[in-house]
C-alpha cells in the first residue's frame, strides 16, 4: 500500500512544497509519489521551475496544454495515481508540521476511507489591507483549530484531503462547476450518500497565497452560481442541508421575504463592499452582501 500525493498547479512555484513533502517521505520509509499537473499555466517562469522538480526520485510533473479546471485537473490526476491512496494538495499550500504525512499514514494503517486535514492561517493578519478579508475569512471560518478534533468546524475542505482511490474514483463530477466554488460541498455531499464518513482532523497546511478582498469578492460570486447548478443537479432540499447560506436563500424564498431583503440591503450594498475592501473587513457584512448576490444570481438563473 502506497501514497500518491496529487498537487494541480496553476502559476505557482511549488518547489518549496514539493521539496518539503519529498523529504518527509523519504523519511517515513513508506512508498509513494509526488504527482503535478500543470492546468495550463501562462507563467511560463513558474512552470519551468516546477518542471524541473522531476530531477527527484519520487516526482512526476505533467502538463495540460489549456486550463481544464481544478475538478478535470484532480480527476486527471487520480488517473495517473499508481497507489491505492490519493493525497489531495492546494498548489498554495505551505507544510508547517514535521509529522503532516506520518498523520495520514496512520489514516492508510487504519483503513480510513477519506479525511480532510484543513488549512491555518497566519497568527497575524497580512499589513496589506487589500489581503485582509481572505485573510479575516480563513481565520475566523476555516482554521483548522483543535475544534476539530471534537468534530466542530469547518467540515470537509479539499485543499487538503486523503481518499481511497477506489472511493475516488466513484465520485460524480459531471456536474461543470464553473470556476472556483462548492467543489467541497458537492464532494461531502457524495461522501455521505456513498456512506463513507469523512473524517475531520487536525492536520493542516498553512494557506500560503491570500488573494486581494476584490478577487476574493469574485470568486465568490463564481461560488454562489455554483449553488445553482449543484440545484439543479441534486434539488434544493438535499443542498439547503449542506450549505448555510443557501438555506437562508431558501428561506427568504419560502417566505416571499427576497423582494423585501434586496429592498433592505440595496442602501447599504455599497457600504458592504467598501468595508470588505477596507483593513477591518467585518464577516456579517459580507454574508449580508453574499446573501442579496445569491437572491440576484437566483433570478437571473430562472430568467433564462
Amino acid at each position: 500500500m502506497g501514497l500518491s500525493i496529487l498537487i494541480p498547479v496553476y502559476n505557482v512555484n511549488v518547489t518549496g512544497l514539493v521539496h518539503a513533502l519529498a523529504e518527509q517521505l523519504r523519511a517515513t520509509g513508506k512508498k509513494g509519489e509526488i504527482v503535478l499537473l500543470d492546468d495550463g499555466s501562462d507563467n511560463k517562469n513558474s512552470t519551468a521551475l516546477n518542471q524541473s522538480l522531476e530531477n527527484i526520485t519520487s516526482v512526476a510533473f505533467h502538463c495540460n496544454p489549456a486550463n481544464e479546471g481544478r475538478m478535470a485537473a484532480r480527476q486527471k490526476l487520480s488517473r495517473l495515481a499508481r497507489y491505492d491512496y490519493l493525497l489531495f494538495l492546494d498548489c498554495d499550500s505551505v507544510i508547517s508540521k514535521e509529522d503532516f504525512l506520518s498523520a495520514y499514514f496512520i489514516l492508510m494503517d487504519a483503513a480510513v476511507d477519506v479525511a480532510s486535514g484543513g488549512r491555518v492561517y497566519t497568527a497575524h493578519p497580512p499589513d496589506d489591507c487589500a489581503l485582509r478579508l481572505h485573510w479575516t475569512y480563513g481565520t475566523k471560518r476555516e482554521n483548522r483549530s483543535p475544534d476539530a478534533r471534537l468534530g466542530k468546524g469547518p467540515g470537509f475542505m479539499s485543499n487538503n484531503f486523503l481518499i481511497k482511490k477506489q472511493l475516488f474514483a466513484q465520485l460524480d463530477s459531471s456536474t461543470e462547476l464553473t470556476g472556483y466554488g462548492h467543489e467541497d460541498s458537492w464532494w461531502g455531499i457524495q461522501f455521505e450518500q456513498l456512506g463513507a464518513a469523512c473524517r475531520t482532523i487536525n492536520n493542516p497546511v498553512l494557506h500560503g497565497e491570500l488573494e486581494t478582498a476584490e478577487m476574493f469578492i469574485a470568486k465568490s460570486d463564481q461560488a454562489l452560481a455554483n449553488l445553482f447548478l449543484l440545484e439543479k443537479k441534486i434539488g434544493k432540499n438535499l443542498l439547503k442541508k449542506h450549505v448555510r447560506i443557501f438555506r437562508w436563500y431558501c428561506l427568504l424564498r419560502r417566505n416571499r421575504l427576497a423582494g423585501l431583503y434586496l429592498f433592505f440591503e440595496k442602501p447599504f450594498h455599497t457600504y458592504f463592499r467598501k468595508n470588505l475592501l477596507s483593513c477591518k473587513p467585518q464577516l456579517f457584512f459580507f454574508d449580508c452582501y453574499r446573501l442579496a448576490r445569491l437572491i440576484q444570481t437566483g433570478r437571473a438563473t430562472s430568467a433564462i
